[in-house]
């Protein structure tokens, strides 16, 4: 073989060396692959947390608003009964002691008490004011329009069967308006959670459970 033909081979197993693959390193990839599962389990659980942070946001906010609703319906039918009970003094008050025209110490004698317990209590409670404004406009004046045409008949500004008559006339208006207003209002508050699946009472009984 003369030297040309020697270098010829040379350089060709020299070309052949340069293409030949190069193996590659376990040990890089297993070290790249433990990172990058590393990197994912952090961004999973930092998925997790959040999500389960909002979905507990959300259960509580849910539970505070359900709450609240069933405070405003023990609020209302509260307010009910005791305006009920009232109003229904006045009725008895009009018609059986002033539509007589009795002395004044009969008068001054019989006046009605009138329970204002919880309708005072409102006045620091939170859920007052979510009751509809008409209501408790209505409920307002009636207290203070009786207790006026009371004070006028203890004081002979106003004959006795006058404000008995008009004492009645508040009384039934309260009856047939503002009565069935309050109740229907409370009524909607037990049904909209009743949509949700709650029953009046069962927050109740979950706060005390916990």
């Amino acid at each position: 073989m003369s030297h040309s033909d020697a270098k010829s081979v040379q350089v060709a197993d020299t070309s052949l060396a340069s293409h030949r693959k190069v193996p590659l390193d376990n040990q890089e990839l297993r070290k790249t692959g433990f990172w990058l599962n590393q990197v994912f389990m952090i961004v999973s659980t930092i998925v997790g947390v959040y999500l389960a942070a909002q979905s507990g946001l959300q259960q509580a906010l849910t539970f505070d608003t359900y709450s609240k609703m069933e405070d405003n319906y023990y609020l209302r039918m509260s307010l009910y009964e005791e305006l009920k009970d009232n109003i229904g003094e006045v009725e008895h008050y009009a018609t059986e002691v002033l539509a007589k025209s009795p002395a004044l110490q009969i008068i001054k004698d019989n006046r009605p008490p009138m329970d204002l317990y919880v309708w005072e209590t409102m006045r620091y409670h939170p859920a007052t004011l979510e009751t509809p404004s008409e209501i408790l406009t209505e409920v307002r004046r009636f207290y203070g329009k009786s207790r006026q045409l009371m004070d006028k008949a203890e004081k002979r500004n106003l004959g006795a069967a006058y404000a008995g008559e008009q004492l009645k006339l508040l009384t039934d208006h309260m009856q047939q308006n503002v009565l069935p207003a309050l109740a229907h209002s409370a009524e909607s508050l037990q049904q909209a959670l009743a949509d949700e699946g709650v029953v009046i009472g069962s927050l109740k009984e979950l706060n005390r459970a916990d």
